[in-house]
């Protein structure tokens, strides 16, 4: 158990990135609004994502390198793959962030009745810059951990006693598109599990906790393999609690929330109530904690991957940034930069509306250049076959492409013609 503890990391970091934001919200939408009829899309996003997700781990453990320096090699202008990933990073670093550190600070202050959301937010955004300074990876590590089995316990007390029918299962493998959904389906093609570019922050925390890892006197290839199995074991248990998470919350706002339309932290104030008819009064505050703790654990990730995202491009887009006390200041000063201008943006403007949905579209609008550069990478850049994805997992890369431009269509068509 202890070995299997402490092999999990990065899987969980990526769990964490996705569970708050679209799991939290999107998925009891699904369920409040169209009942069952959108859990087979729930399944069919992660499954179509799925490659461009454990390409990073992937390209990361077989070459001991991020994919940021993969795409530094792709053909064509010098360095304009990690630059299109730069101008995302820059643009979403700021809106996303207070995007989801605005959501968290909504459900503590609901829950605290202690400060407003504003506030609330600008004091997470000052506890998760403290614990960065103060453990980095370690932190981010044994933190996320600890909040995802609070979030996975909770989920499960929470899902047992309504468990569905027939219904359910025949939704999750017959797909429908009921009347007016097409505004949260393209949410969900666009969202769910989260962004593409967390693909590439995977490989960051996949060489983050390599160095973690024993090394076993064997020869090259074989420890490589290892390593390999230890980072999609990882991954695949991180990307597993995402999918379960997500159509148990469908599952749940289709039975407690039917007909109900809520926003951020009225979800889980609506669902904790309902809870509470079946558990009591103490379910209240299990539920708002683990609340709290999915989306905590998000914008920790969040401030933690677009830093190190802009500190790594800055490396591979100018060599002479690649010391490491460098990058250290380059990482600090983007989490540091995009906190205050997250926090000034809260408490002047109040919920940020206008500049997630900007953030959302640069999001989208890279998302399928980003999981086309991870597939080049895996399929050009690891010299061992072995070591290469299956043909079975290129052909659903190439369908799971498809479906990121087509969610990119639909959400331009729905936030700019609808």
């Amino acid at each position: 158990m202890k070995r299997w503890w402490n092999a999990l990391g990065p899987g969980i970091l990526l769990a964490a990135a996705s569970v708050g934001a679209s799991h939290l919200v999107l998925s009891p939408s699904a369920g409040a609004l169209f009942g069952y009829q959108l859990l087979w899309l729930v399944v069919a996003t992660h499954l179509l994502k799925y490659p461009a997700f454990e390409f990073g781990p992937r390209y990361a453990a077989a070459t001991g390198r991020h994919l940021l320096d993969g795409y530094a090699r792709i053909p064509g202008p010098k360095n304009w793959a990690p630059t299109v990933f730069l101008v995302g990073t820059l643009v979403q670093g700021i809106g996303v962030l207070a995007a989801v550190v605005y959501i968290a600070g909504c459900v503590f202050s609901t829950w605290t009745q202690w400060l407003d959301p504003e506030w609330s937010s600008v004091a997470l955004t000052a506890i998760i810059l403290g614990l960065l300074f103060a453990g980095g990876f370690s932190w981010l590590d044994h933190l996320n951990k600890i909040m995802m089995a609070v979030l996975a316990l909770a989920t499960v007390l929470a899902f047992v006693p309504i468990i569905p029918g027939p219904e359910a299962v025949r939704h999750l493998v017959v797909p429908t598109l009921p009347a007016g959904s097409i505004i949260l389906v393209a949410a969900i093609l666009g969202w769910m599990p989260t962004g593409i570019d967390v693909s590439v922050w995977h490989s960051f925390w996949t060489i983050e906790k390599m160095k973690t890892y024993t090394t076993a006197d064997e020869g090259h290839v074989s420890k490589v393999a290892r390593r390999l199995r230890t980072a999609l074991w990882d991954m695949r248990t991180g990307y597993s609690l995402s999918l379960c998470t997500g159509v148990m919350f469908v599952v749940m706002g289709a039975h407690y929330l039917h007909g109900e339309k809520l926003k951020g932290a009225q979800f889980a104030v609506a669902l904790s109530e309902a809870y509470t008819s079946v558990f009591g009064a103490w379910m209240y505050h299990l539920f708002m904690l683990t609340a709290f703790f999915a989306m905590f654990s998000t914008s920790y990730t969040v401030i933690d991957g677009f830093s190190r995202s802009f500190a790594e491009c800055c490396a591979v887009l100018r060599p002479g940034k690649s010391d490491p006390a460098v990058r250290s200041r380059l990482y600090f000063g983007f989490a540091i930069v995009s906190a205050v201008l997250a926090c000034v943006i809260l408490l002047l403007v109040g919920e940020p509306k206008t500049l997630v949905i900007g953030a959302s579209l640069v999001s989208l609008a890279v998302a399928p250049l980003l999981y086309g550069f991870n597939l080049y990478c895996v399929t050009h850049h690891i010299d061992e076959p072995a070591l290469r994805p299956s043909k079975l997992s290129i052909v659903i890369a190439l369908l799971g492409i498809a479906t990121v431009i087509v969610a990119l269509g639909a959400s331009v068509y729905v936030k700019l013609l609808m």
